[in-house]
């Protein structure tokens, strides 16, 4: 991890967190927990026994049913519980013992205060139905059909089991009761019997009441107070609630609940928050290096990519891919690459377009400047001799040369018209102001129909055209511009070709494409001239234009329109002579 670096920041906050968390947790156990655990026992204590009021108030249970209701409560709530008088005798005791006597009468013996761990394990095994016991202890008779006796001593046979003398004894007589066991209703005796003894030293702390605690529950509120158990001092909660039932006597819910279990959860949470800070610490250090990978390894990747970006390379791409915010920011940042690089480009393009239209526009000042030069040069001449011979007939010229010199100056006039619609029509190609009119044409009747139009100029220097087509091959173009190109260069090449020879035209189709090639045998252009044949009133001899006619614009002519169309040409020599060849794009 460096020094400054996200990983080793990220690792300082969390340890600080966690330390943080680790101290207010371990000083709120030390401080607050204890008086907050208490707190919060009583307060559930209070509504747990509220509701076990309400549906013992409510309902007239059985001895059953109420051992039963009884018995779930204490053990859901780790206490235990018994029903009063508020003068502290045993009512409706839930565990209990029926005995037959001999005269037929029934008495219950109670249960509840009497079993303790010493004497848990021979109730257990002695207690049996059919078996004959003998029962000693105070017994209360008020209001009962049956006698209820509170024992401290229970025998068979042959041995007995001892209870705790309870403060019943001093309020009631004692009695020795003998008969038969008929009923027999009892608690968990592994749970009822190890908190017995506190149950019993806990009656005798609180009761007899005294008067403020009898008005108070007389007036249907609870008494809760803590209770510390003198001789193992464990501390528990003492709990009675008053019983909303209509009777000659009022009853009481008398329940003890031991605290002892959070002074041992105590005493466990320190140990655990021991060990845990040690693996708080090492969780940081694994955490650590799980988020150098999850979180710092991506940033560092998109780092890479912004710095690529900041030296205007857009090319470099963030390869993660995961949905979650890191994966929403690579996808972002490659969105914004994608967007600045094409701007970029688009910029190039138009950064390279303005050069381009600015180089252009400098083209077409220079040919303006040129045209404008070349055209002035060609149109002297035939000015001169236009004004030279008109200079002659004024001066009355004798009448044999007058016919003569009327010709020559008709011939001009018509060169310099002609010269003055190329010109005009180069222009407008140069321009782009010409649209073309394209559509299906059959190239070699085309050319059949210009060599005819040449045929008086063909017969001068005793030449012929052979065609040459291996399959009618039709092409898409404007026609009439077409036509314009070959009869330009047809021309181009009567002029050159040596008289009594051939113009050879082939046509043929090559992957997709028709090539057309036009040759006459005649003199070699330099190879350094080649490159110059398709400008304007560019000759190879300018010596010889005005014995071989022409203006110097056609081939100019031709390339427009070729270019128009989007077909490949060029010039080449051949061992006898010259060859244009042109080249149409697929269809």
């Amino acid at each position: 991890m460096r020094r400054n670096g996200v990983t080793m920041k990220l690792f300082l906050v969390m340890a600080g967190f966690v330390v943080l968390l680790y101290g207010t947790t371990v000083l709120a156990q030390l401080i607050w927990f204890p008086d907050f655990y208490q707190h919060q026992k009583i307060t559930s204590m209070k509504k747990k026994l509220s509701k076990f009021e309400q549906q013992y108030s409510a309902s007239r249970w059985s001895d059953l049913q109420l051992a039963k209701e009884t018995g779930r409560f204490m053990r859901q709530n780790q206490s235990h519980l018994v029903i009063l008088t508020n003068t502290g005798k045993l009512v409706d005791d839930p565990f209990h013992v029926t005995l037959l006597q001999e005269d037929g009468k029934r008495v219950k013996v109670s249960l509840s205060l009497f079993i303790n761990s010493e004497n848990a394990g021979w109730i257990r095994s002695h207690l049996k139905f059919g078996q004959k016991l003998t029962v000693k202890g105070p017994s209360s008779v008020e209001e009962k059909p049956e006698p209820m006796v509170y024992p401290f001593k229970i025998q068979d046979g042959a041995s007995a089991a001892w209870g705790t003398e309870t403060f019943q004894e001093s309020l009631l007589p004692v009695q020795e009761w003998t008969g038969v066991l008929t009923e027999v209703v009892l608690p968990d005796l592994a749970t009822w019997s190890q908190r017995q003894g506190l149950l019993v030293q806990a009656l005798e702390s609180r009761f007899p009441l005294s008067s403020e605690d009898q008005q108070m529950l007389s007036s249907g509120k609870m008494i809760n107070e803590e209770w510390m158990d003198s001789w193992s001092g464990v501390r528990n909660v003492i709990t009675i609630a008053p019983v909303h039932r209509a009777g000659a006597e009022q009853q009481l819910i008398f329940s003890l609940t031991s605290l002892q279990e959070m002074r041992e959860a105590n005493e466990a949470t320190r140990l655990f928050y021991g060990y845990f800070g040690i693996g708080a610490f090492v969780l940081i250090l694994l955490l650590a290096l799980l988020l150098s990978r999850i979180i710092t390894k991506p940033l560092l990747a998109l780092n890479h990519v912004a710095k690529k970006m900041s030296t205007l390379d857009f090319t470099v791409k963030s390869p993660i891919r995961r949905k979650d915010e890191i994966g929403s920011l690579s996808e972002s940042l490659n969105a914004l690459s994608g967007t600045l690089g094409k701007t970029l480009e688009e910029l190039k393009q138009a950064n390279d377009q303005m050069r381009t239209d600015m180089e252009m526009k400098q083209q077409i000042e220079q040919r303006q400047r040129k045209f404008f030069a070349d055209a002035s040069h060609e149109l002297k001449t035939p000015i001169s001799i236009i004004k030279g011979y008109s200079e002659g007939l004024k001066d009355g010229v004798s009448e044999n040369k007058r016919e003569r010199y009327i010709e020559v100056i008709v011939d001009e006039a018509i060169k310099m018209e002609t010269m003055v619609e190329e010109m005009l029509d180069l222009v407008r190609l140069e321009s782009a102001a010409i649209q073309l009119n394209t559509g299906a044409i059959a190239l070699a009747d085309m050319i059949e129909d210009i060599a005819g139009r040449l045929g008086p100029q063909l017969k001068d220097k005793g030449l012929e055209v052979v065609l040459v087509s291996t399959t009618e091959q039709t092409i898409e173009g404007d026609r009439s511009k077409l036509e314009q190109v070959f009869y330009n260069i047809m021309m181009n090449a009567i002029r050159h070709a040596v008289p009594q020879t051939d113009i050879m035209i082939e046509i043929n189709r090559h992957e997709g494409c028709v090539h057309v090639t036009i040759e006459n045998k005649g003199e070699h252009i330099a190879e350094e001239e080649r490159q110059y044949i398709w400008e304007r009133f560019y000759r190879v001899e300018r010596s010889r234009n005005r014995k071989m006619g022409g203006t110097g614009l056609g081939l100019a002519i031709a390339k427009q329109i070729l270019d128009l169309h989007g077909c490949g040409y060029g010039v080449e020599n051949t061992p006898d002579g010259v060859r244009f060849y042109i080249t149409f794009p697929k269809a």
